[in-house]
């Protein structure tokens, strides 16, 4: 899972780094899209990376999308209010699918279905039935509406039966320079019998170079009501 966190970062970098230099001629249109996202909770850290591509058609088309993507976490957190010490979680998991682009003046909204893999342990290595290696059905829709004038929603929702996990994820935003949108953020997840409310805002759409931005941050509250502050950087290239 490292290896592929690595392989494509040093995929998207190298792909935006040639796009800068073309500039002679006008570049094909998008057929892909890496991403990449590293965050930070008060109780832990995370990173992921993927890309999106299609089978020829422009990336934002409509039509057949694959998605291949990793994430590997760590956290800290006591694990029960009668045990005195910390435990440390580290996870890494990746999705295949396949999806179905349909767009529109409305926005975009493509739907996935695929397998997604998860490992998780804790360490000191506690008798737990929430570790392991698991896999199984995964699904997720991912849409960008836009309802109104200046007014876009990014909307996610995701799940796979490996541990059980489910994500959803509300962000509205209003356009306030070119493709740069700002706006509050919803994220409620459900992992391993335990669940997660992030409520922040986020600034979607700078744009540095060939890269595209999306910095967000808030208040997020974890198991048994513990709660602090999170923030995240997106990077994303399209290619």
């Amino acid at each position: 899972m490292r290896l592929w966190l690595a392989s494509s970062c040093i995929l998207w970098v190298c792909a935006g780094c040639g796009a800068l230099a073309d500039e002679v001629e006008k570049p094909p249109a998008p057929t892909a899209l890496a991403y990449a996202e590293f965050g930070g909770t008060f109780d832990g850290a995370h990173v992921s990376s993927g890309v999106d591509f299609t089978l020829g058609q422009p990336i934002d088309a409509r039509g057949l999308i694959v998605r291949i993507g990793g994430n590997t976490g760590w956290s800290r957190f006591q694990i029960d209010p009668a045990i005195a010490f910390k435990v440390s979680e580290v996870s890494q998991s990746g999705r295949l699918m396949l999806g179905w682009r349909e767009t529109g003046s409305w926005g975009t909204v493509t739907a996935f279905a695929g397998v997604g893999i998860e490992s998780r342990r804790l360490i000191p290595n506690l008798i737990d039935p929430q570790t392991g290696t698991r896999a199984g059905p995964a699904f997720a829709i991912d849409a960008w509406l836009t309802p109104f004038d200046r007014v876009a929603v990014q909307a996610y929702l995701g799940t796979t039966t490996a541990f059980g996990a489910w994500t959803l994820k509300i962000a509205p935003g209003y356009r306030v320079a070119a493709n740069v949108h700002v706006g509050p953020e919803i994220t409620w997840s459900r992992h391993h019998g335990s669940e997660r409310l992030r409520v922040g805002g986020h600034v979607t759409g700078l744009q540095v170079f060939a890269y595209g931005i999306r910095l967000s941050g808030g208040y997020a509250q974890d198991r048994g009501g513990r709660g602090g502050a999170y923030a995240a950087l997106s990077l994303w290239h399209r290619y």
